[in-house]
């Protein structure tokens, strides 16, 4: 065994404790916010000593940065995954419309909790998750003014347009039910559409 070894084996255990708390975390804040939920109540939901708790994160706050850091994360790798796909601007707008319509469906409560209690992060984290905020809406931007000068987008203004788009897929938490009267994948459909109809995207000729 390497000298390195150990170090890997503490830090692998870290990580599966780290993963543990925010998912029982994020069940409670979603279920009691932020405010309502105490590192001691995230430890007895765990049945856990407290220890084990406050032995990876000190504050609840950082708890929740690591949950709407993981979501901003994987809504930009959403976007970029839809954007960098084969096809042109109008087929690759609507794989980012897909994709983050997925996330926002399949992450329902962590999308609830990253809008719902941002406001209760730390100046410094808010900073952070509000640049990656800005990233995503400055990504969509450039690519529907790059669509805009291929004659695929007939736009008034490309901020505009990829905060709406943003915005209203972003919104779909709220409402979209597993088991209710649109799948999943004709929402994502749907908010395709809406996406291209935001973009003002032309109809291929």
């Amino acid at each position: 065994m390497t000298a390195t070894a150990p170090t890997a084996i503490r830090d692998q255990l870290r990580l599966v404790k780290k993963e543990r708390i925010m998912a029982e975390a994020l069940r409670l804040f979603y279920t009691h916010g932020f405010r309502g939920t105490s590192l001691d109540a995230i430890a007895e939901a765990m049945q856990v000593t407290k220890p084990f708790v406050y032995g990876v994160y000190d504050k609840k706050t950082d708890i929740l940065f690591d949950i709407s850091l993981r979501n901003i994360t994987k809504s930009l790798d959403a976007i970029d995954a839809g954007l960098a796909a084969e096809g042109n601007a109008r087929q690759r707008l609507a794989a980012a419309a897909r994709n983050l319509t997925r996330v926002c469906i399949d992450n329902r409560e962590a999308v609830a909790v990253f809008f719902r209690e941002e406001t209760a992060l730390e100046a410094e984290q808010l900073e952070v998750i509000n640049e990656l905020k800005g990233r995503f809406d400055t990504v969509l931007a450039a690519f529907l003014e790059e669509g805009e000068r291929a004659g695929e987008f007939s736009l008034v203004d490309a901020r505009t347009a990829a905060l709406a788009i943003g915005g209203m897929i972003s919104w779909s938490y709220v409402w979209y039910r597993p088991h209710g009267r649109l799948s999943a994948e004709t929402l994502m459909d749907q908010m395709a559409a809406y996406a291209l109809r935001l973009a003002g995207a032309r109809e291929p000729g």
